[in-house]
């Protein structure tokens, strides 16, 4: 949908269970930090167990569209707000991402200098340095990920794609979407001032942190099962996050975060040790099937 020479989007933002959160990313998409110049709806699709979420749209942002989610984990929830989507493009923003200001007029700008590009991807950045191992944020610098925590994707590739894989459960979701659409349309362009702040994230088990422990080999397997080894999930990346695991990254927890996260750290090892043995075995056994 256009509106005169407008472009129209439909920002989607998946919700669970964090209002404080979701007021402060609603917020960052007033027209007054987003300007009048720009034309949008704002889809808010909500998985949580509580009302809490749905309370603070309907009571504080009478503009904006509040939906359930399938509450069968974030890609469903994502698609769950995708069909409801009346733009003719669709923002996906996580829920606790702080959108900059005239973060949708540069992606306007983008799409506007680049008319034969449907996947944008925006910059994001954290609230602050690390300060221990025991925290995550999908930082995005240079592009290169397509992350769903800051994407714009034309609707019409979105539909073609079908959407979001919802067999991926907890995550991967987003890596499976970048890789089949990248097989069709080749070309993405990174907007560096369409950025948000992610803030730092516990990693521990508990709290705002709902994944559930193995998911990281559970969704590497039902990819490589679904796409095989590519360029994306392999051994060898496996082995150099490895290397860089035991070297540089066990030195930045010992000297710089002074040993703080260092358990979670080597539950990381752990995992990718895994991801590794499982990874080798699948080629082997590709290799055995091809003679």
């Amino acid at each position: 949908m256009k509106q005169g020479n407008k472009i129209f989007f439909s920002v989607v933002i998946p919700a669970y269970e964090r209002p404080d959160d979701l007021r402060k990313c609603l917020d960052s998409l007033g027209h007054a930090k987003q300007g009048n110049e720009v034309k949008y709806e704002i889809l808010v699709t909500d998985d949580s167990k509580s009302t809490r979420c749905r309370k603070l749209v309907e009571e504080e942002f009478l503009d904006v569209s509040w939906g359930k989610g399938k509450k069968i984990g974030p890609a469903g929830n994502r698609n769950a707000g995708a069909e409801r989507a009346r733009g003719e493009w669709i923002v996906f923003l996580d829920d606790d991402c702080i959108a900059q200001e005239e973060y949708l007029m540069q992606y306007m700008k983008a799409i506007k200098s680049n008319p034969k590009v449907v996947i944008f991807e925006g910059r994001i950045f954290t609230d602050r340095p690390q300060k221990t191992w025991a925290e995550g944020s999908p930082e995005n610098e240079t592009g290169g990920m397509l992350w769903t925590s800051n994407l714009c994707v034309k609707k019409t590739a979105f539909k073609l794609m079908n959407g979001f894989d919802e067999q991926f459960k907890v995550a991967f979701e987003d890596v499976d979407f970048a890789y089949r659409i990248r097989c069709v349309f080749k070309n993405s362009v990174f907007v560096p001032y369409a950025a948000v702040c992610h803030p730092w994230r516990s990693l521990r088990s508990g709290g705002k942190n709902w994944k559930r422990k193995g998911y990281e080999l559970e969704s590497l397997k039902l990819f490589v099962a679904k796409h095989g080894t590519n360029e994306i999930a392999n051994s060898k990346i496996y082995i150099r996050n490895m290397i860089r695991m035991l070297t540089t990254d066990q030195i930045k927890c010992i000297v710089e975060f002074r040993g703080r996260g260092y358990v979670i750290l080597m539950i990381n090892i752990y995992i990718t040790l895994k991801s590794i043995w499982f990874l080798l075995e699948f080629e082997l056994k590709k290799k055995l099937r091809q003679k």
